[in-house]
């Protein structure tokens, strides 16, 4: 990865995963994996193909949160989806993304 000025060459976070499933886990993990891969990638393919498999794996975590398990009878975890997607796409046209670095 290109390196503008960085300090450590590691990223230690902490997650309190109490209420989390091992499912929850094991993509919170993948997706972690996935962004670090993507942000490091420096071929086309390799950049788009591991952003599209990073915006899936974020659905089906997405999917699993507790309280569209908990209420799976409403399809909340596929209208989370739906509604995240509408609203990145709406973000996207409307050029409003923004870049927050702190």
């Amino acid at each position: 990865m290109h390196s503008l000025g960085q300090k450590n060459s590691e990223l230690t976070m902490k997650l309190d995963t109490e209420e989390l499933t091992s499912t929850q886990v094991r993509l919170i993990k993948s997706v972690h994996a996935l962004l670090a891969h993507v942000l490091a990638s420096e071929e086309e393919g390799e950049y788009f193909d591991a952003s599209a498999e990073l915006m899936r794996k974020t659905a089906e975590l997405i999917k699993h949160a507790n309280f569209a398990v908990d209420h799976k009878e409403m399809a909340y975890g596929d209208q989370a989806v739906e509604f995240a997607v509408d609203f990145l796409n709406e973000s996207m046209d409307e050029k409003n993304l923004n870049n927050i670095d702190n």
